[in-house]
């Protein structure tokens, strides 16, 4: 029996209050998604996000020297609280980085160039076989009221079309980045300076940039600038950490099953796998058909690798490093993705999870100041 007072019923009250204020944050998510995607809208219809790439393009060695201190700040701590010297210790951690980019750019760049260069070469026999097998598929299939001769002849054309395309396109695009990465050596290098610079003292630049602003202000900013440090980094360490496993396994994998330009499929599955949910899909399915063309071993050896890496990812590689990773809501992460792909693409579909963690602590800061949901108001009636 329900207590009751002056003919009221207090839990069932208590329980439309609880329900309120659910309803009430759900309203503040949607919200929140659609002010994201106002703010990104008109950024975009506005051209700011052009403007901030041109800022970026002009002061992109400054860019890089802050990344390249953000990411090695932690590990360059933990030296200098064992009681190294810290520009020693700033000094090996950049020796160790700079020789791992050598090792990239004389062994992994002309082994992926050979890749693509052989990839090129079967590219009109991939898609011979393809077609062969789309024709042969539809050539079963014989039902009333539908006209699949129509809906054969509109695949192998657009089939045909993007295979042309990724034909003419892929070795310009090649001779473009490497262009773009010769011009850009001299970005890179000074990039490289201002990064050395800004890890010597890097705890003191947030410190620097807190003075900028009102005295009463400085410490709830110092706290947020720290919180958002802190769960991007969690976010992009893991998740790069993540994708470089599975890069590793699937291009070991591939070699043994014998699939063509292993290195490059397992580098594309390692990049997809930046995207959440969607894309270790994407990566599988694209080896996968390739695999096919190949032959039905070959394909079915890329499926069940692909298969095993991303159990491995899921099972093992997620819990144990992504284990302190931000933690967003699955509806939230899929429609971030969903904005941030259908303005920028690939790139916006990578770069959605760090955006989204950095709003996800702003937002955190602003409720736990202004406490919008009132959770420290109780909600029992008596």
């Amino acid at each position: 029996m329900f207590k009751k007072k002056n003919g009221i019923d207090n839990e069932g009250l208590n329980e439309i209050i609880y329900l309120g204020r659910n309803i009430l944050k759900v309203l503040y998510f949607v919200l929140i998604i659609g002010l994201i995607l106002a703010i990104v809208g008109i950024c975009h219809l506005l051209g700011i996000f052009k403007i901030l790439g041109t800022l970026l393009k002009i002061l992109a060695p400054l860019f890089i020297g802050f990344v390249i201190a953000w990411l090695f700040s932690p590990l360059v701590n933990k030296m200098t609280d064992k009681g190294m010297p810290r520009i020693l210790a700033a000094c090996i951690v950049y020796v160790v980085f700079i020789a791992l980019l050598v090792v990239v750019f004389r062994i992994f760049i002309p082994i992926l160039y050979e890749e693509i260069n052989e990839l090129l070469g079967l590219l009109p026999g991939i898609i011979g076989k393809i077609t062969d097998f789309v024709n042969t598929t539809f050539g079963k299939f014989n039902i009333e009221g539908v006209d699949f001769e129509a809906i054969k002849t509109s695949l192998l054309t657009t089939l045909n079309n993007y295979g042309a395309s990724i034909s003419r396109a892929l070795p310009n695009t090649i001779v473009a980045t490497i262009s773009a990465l010769a011009s850009g050596i001299g970005t890179i290098f000074f990039g490289l300076i201002i990064g050395i610079y800004m890890l010597f003292d890097f705890d003191n630049l947030s410190h620097t940039m807190i003075k900028f602003l009102p005295r009463k202000h400085q410490m709830e900013a110092l706290r947020l600038l720290n919180n958002i440090g802190i769960e991007v980094r969690k976010c992009v360490n893991g998740t790069l950490l993540v994708a470089c496993m599975v890069f590793v396994c699937d291009v070991v994998g591939f070699a043994i099953v014998g699939l063509n330009a292993a290195l490059l499929f397992g580098l594309f599955c390692g990049i997809t796998d930046l995207i959440p949910y969607i894309g270790p899909y994407i990566g599988t399915a694209v080896a996968t058909v390739v695999g096919l063309t190949q032959s039905p071993l070959i394909g079915l050896g890329v499926l069940i690798i692909a298969c095993l890496v991303q159990l491995i990812e899921s099972y093992v590689l997620q819990p144990v490093v992504m284990s302190k990773a931000t933690n967003l809501h699955p509806v939230m992460i899929i429609v971030g993705l969903l904005i941030f792909g259908h303005f920028f693409g690939i790139v916006g579909m990578v770069l959605a999870t760090p955006i989204l963690s950095i709003i996800k602590v702003i937002w955190q800061f602003l409720d736990e100041k202004f406490d919008f949901f009132n959770n420290n108001e109780p909600i029992e009636i008596k």
